[in-house]
């Protein structure tokens, strides 16, 4: 079923001027539940893993991501449902930001970090090399799901509104002195939809318990304007 034109008018608005927009209640909790149960025992087989071996050169310790096509087997029950690699409502907003049929799907994550995690430095998904010159243009989008709370204890996601639209020569936040990012607070059902080139970083985890996120990504078919 197509987005409400109201809705949606209120959603891009949102994206285009901060950068991300927050779906409140957008899945059923119990659905999201099953979605965390399944990646539990992989979670803990990889943290184990990683913290008997030694985080891997480069990996923050405490953070792990996971590209979920190398683990099939998980990917046939909540994990394969369409609310979330292929959601209906996500598309139209990809399709009216980048254009319906000119993006293919990306990667299918899950990102999670645990108690003894820092704050990761700033960043954006997109690279400066697909990053096109001139205006802003969305060329990469992120469609993110909390798998528990998000609060300043499980180390919620900060955004700086707005990031979205720097240039492709953005040398990066070294000298800047004064910034303020929004933390967001999201409960459990709650959704992310976000511009690749949006400044954000996740917070550290205060809580014995791992704070994992599923992401699904989406990117414009390149030379495609």
């Amino acid at each position: 079923m197509p987005i409400d034109p109201q809705q949606k008018d209120r959603w891009l608005r949102e994206l285009q001027l901060n950068g991300f927009i927050v779906l409140r209640n957008f899945l059923p909790v119990d659905f999201v539940r099953a979605m965390a149960d399944e990646l539990s025992p992989l979670l803990e087989a990889e943290y184990a893993k990683s913290s008997r071996d030694g985080f891997a050169e480069g990996r923050m310790v405490g953070r792990m991501a996971l590209h979920l096509e190398q683990y099939s087997a998980l990917l046939k029950g909540a994990l394969a449902d369409e609310r979330y690699q292929r959601n209906p409502v996500i598309e139209e907003l990809v399709d009216a930001t980048m254009g319906a049929g000119r993006w293919k799907r990306g990667w299918t994550l899950v990102e999670a970090n645990w108690k003894g995690s820092s704050f990761m430095t700033w960043h954006s998904d997109q690279k400066p090399e697909d990053t096109p010159p001139g205006l802003h243009r969305t060329v990469r989008a992120t469609f993110n799901i909390p798998l528990v709370d998000f609060t300043w204890e499980t180390g919620a996601m900060e955004f700086l509104p707005g990031s979205h639209h720097l240039t492709k020569d953005f040398t990066g936040l070294a000298g800047v002195e004064n910034i303020y990012p929004h933390r967001l607070r999201l409960s459990l059902g709650d959704a992310i939809f976000r511009d690749g080139n949006t400044l954000h970083r996740g917070t550290p985890n205060l809580t014995d318990r791992v704070r994992p996120m599923l992401d699904q990504t989406y990117k414009k078919v390149p030379g495609d304007d």
